[in-house]
């Protein structure tokens, strides 16, 4: 009886070696990073100050890397590409009807960036770490008002084999904004390990576009780093 009880503990322990192994270098791999670690993430963004006088909080996403020059850095690396979309407040809606005497019922706000970040890791424990992060870019703004109108046509319907001339709805550009300018942005973000390696991590950042009157928006995002 001891024998089977000895033999099923050692089966038992030879199985869950793996795993601990795996879960320990995992651990370190989370306590001690260094190399280059890809992320995507995506989240929402409210619009701050005279910003969100004429665009609404909208939706962004965005990906990049982090690179740490050796274990146990508390520095790293990181550059970002995202994107952010937002809709027209009726504030600035009114405004270009104003301007151009002409009906408009949408309008969008559209925000490319590209950062580069100096990140400080604030270790939090074995199953969480915090960090910080500042930086300077570039982004790219546009802002398009349109009005919706209906555009005559020759269409079939497949369904039902049917050929006509119609109307349909959609959208004329009454009213295009463009520019490209140095931005730049802080922020801070809590990230925590994920089974096989992968972490999970919550950040905000405050974003800023030096345009006439700066663009301002906090792009609150969640992520899987890898």
């Amino acid at each position: 009886m001891r024998f089977i009880q000895l033999t099923a503990l050692l089966l038992i322990a030879g199985a869950a070696t793996p795993c601990v192994a795996q879960y320990y270098g995992a651990r370190q791999d989370f306590e001690n990073p260094s190399g280059i670690h890809w992320h995507i993430e995506a989240g929402y963004a409210p619009t701050l100050g005279r910003t969100s006088d004429y665009l609404n909080g909208g939706g962004t996403i965005g990906g990049g890397f982090t690179f740490t020059p050796s274990p146990g850095s508390p520095f790293s690396l990181r550059a970002d590409l995202s994107y952010s979309q937002f809709d027209a407040t009726r504030h600035l809606i009114f405004l270009g009807e104003q301007q151009t005497q002409t009906e408009i019922d949408n309008g969008t706000g559209r925000i490319v960036n590209l950062d580069l970040d100096a990140v400080f890791n604030v270790p939090l424990g074995p199953r969480a770490r915090g960090y910080l992060f500042a930086g300077v870019g570039g982004a790219y703004r546009r802002i398009e008002l349109t009005q919706t109108v209906g555009f005559g046509g020759y269409y079939c319907d497949d369904w039902y084999g049917y050929c006509g001339i119609g109307v349909f709805p959609g959208d004329v550009l009454v009213l295009r904004d463009e520019t490209t300018r140095f931005a730049w942005n802080a922020g801070a973000g809590v990230e925590f390990p994920l089974y096989g390696g992968q972490t999970f991590f919550v950040e905000a950042r405050y974003n800023r576009i030096q345009t006439d009157r700066p663009t301002e928006f906090v792009p609150i995002r969640v992520g899987l780093r890898f």
